[in-house]
C-alpha cells in the first residue's frame, strides 16, 4: 500500500503543476516579423468604446502594439489608433488597449491589429470591445436619445464535423488552418473535465444539446454559432481545423460575448 501511495503522489503533482500552467497560458499568437493577430469589431462610428485586451510572453524587453484600422470601401486604411505598452520579463499579464477612444463618424469597417516588437510566441485573454460614455454623452445617451436596440450575440459554438471521421475524446481542440489553437479547453478544472467534457457531443442539434448553449438556467436565450470542420487535426481523431473565414467569425462573436470561458461548444459527430 505505501509503495503505491508514493506513486500516486508524484502523479497527482505532476497534474496540479499541469493545471496551474494551463490557467496561465491563454491563447497562443505568433506576433513580429509580420505576424499580427487581427480581429473585426463590431463597432459603430460616432460611438466611444473600451477595448482592450490582456497580453503576456516570456521574450525579453517585447513591446506589443494595438492598433484600430478603420478599413474604407476600396479595402484602404483610412485612419488608425494606436496604443502599445511594454511587456514584463516575467512574463505576466499585462492590459493593452484604449480605456476609453471616440471612433470618429466616418463609413467602413474597424479592425483591431495586435502586433509586437519581437518575434515569437504571445498569448493573449480577455479581450473587451465595451461601450463607454463622457458626462455629457452619458446625458444623450439615457436622456435624450432613443435606446438603441439590442445586439443579437452569440452564446455558444456548433462544429459540425459528421462530414469527417472525427471521434469523442477527453480534449478535443479546434485549430485553424494555420495551425493556431483556437480553442482546446486547456484551462478547464478537473472536475468539469470529467463530469461535463470541455464539448458536448451529438449526432444532431436537439434542444437538450443546446442547452449546454444557455447563459443560465434562467435565460433561455440561445444563439448557435455553426460552423463546418475542414479536416482532422490528430492521430487521435478527436481535433478539428477550420477555415481563416470561420477563425474571424469566432474571434469576432467572442468580442460581444465570451462563450469560450463557458465551455459552450457543441461537436456534432457521426
Amino acid at each position: 500500500m505505501q509503495k503505491r501511495i508514493r506513486t500516486i503522489l508524484p502523479a497527482l503533482l505532476i497534474l496540479m503543476l499541469w493545471t496551474a500552467a494551463a490557467w496561465a497560458q491563454g491563447t497562443p499568437v505568433d506576433l513580429g516579423e509580420g505576424g499580427a493577430l487581427r480581429i473585426e469589431l463590431p463597432v459603430e462610428a460616432g460611438r466611444s468604446y473600451e477595448i482592450s485586451m490582456e497580453v503576456r510572453t516570456n521574450l525579453q524587453d517585447a513591446v506589443a502594439s494595438m492598433t484600430l484600422e478603420l478599413i474604407g470601401e476600396d479595402d484602404r486604411v483610412v485612419e488608425t489608433l494606436k496604443a502599445q505598452s511594454a511587456l514584463p520579463n516575467s512574463g505576466e499579464w499585462t492590459l493593452l488597449g484604449f480605456a476609453h477612444v471616440p471612433l470618429p463618424q466616418k463609413s467602413g469597417r474597424w479592425e483591431l491589429v495586435v502586433t509586437a516588437d519581437q518575434p515569437g510566441r504571445y498569448y493573449w485573454r480577455n479581450l473587451k470591445v465595451l461601450r463607454s460614455y463622457s458626462e455629457a454623452q452619458e446625458a444623450i445617451a439615457y436622456g435624450e436619445e432613443e435606446p438603441a436596440p439590442e445586439r443579437e450575440f452569440y452564446t455558444g459554438l456548433v462544429v459540425d464535423a459528421r462530414h469527417l471521421d472525427v471521434r469523442r475524446g477527453i480534449s478535443p481542440r479546434i485549430y485553424s488552418e494555420s495551425g493556431q489553437l483556437i480553442y482546446g479547453g486547456v484551462l478547464a478544472p478537473q472536475d468539469l473535465v470529467q463530469e461535463r467534457g470541455v464539448v458536448a457531443y451529438g449526432s444532431e442539434l436537439t434542444p437538450e444539446l443546446l442547452e449546454r448553449l444557455r447563459i443560465s438556467p434562467d435565460d433561455p436565450y440561445v444563439n448557435p454559432l455553426v460552423i463546418k470542420a475542414v479536416g482532422v487535426a490528430d492521430p487521435a481523431k478527436t481535433s478539428v481545423y477550420i477555415t481563416a473565414e470561420d477563425t474571424q467569425r469566432i474571434l469576432q462573436a467572442m468580442a460581444q460575448y465570451d462563450f469560450f470561458a463557458r465551455y459552450a461548444v457543441i461537436f456534432l459527430v457521426n
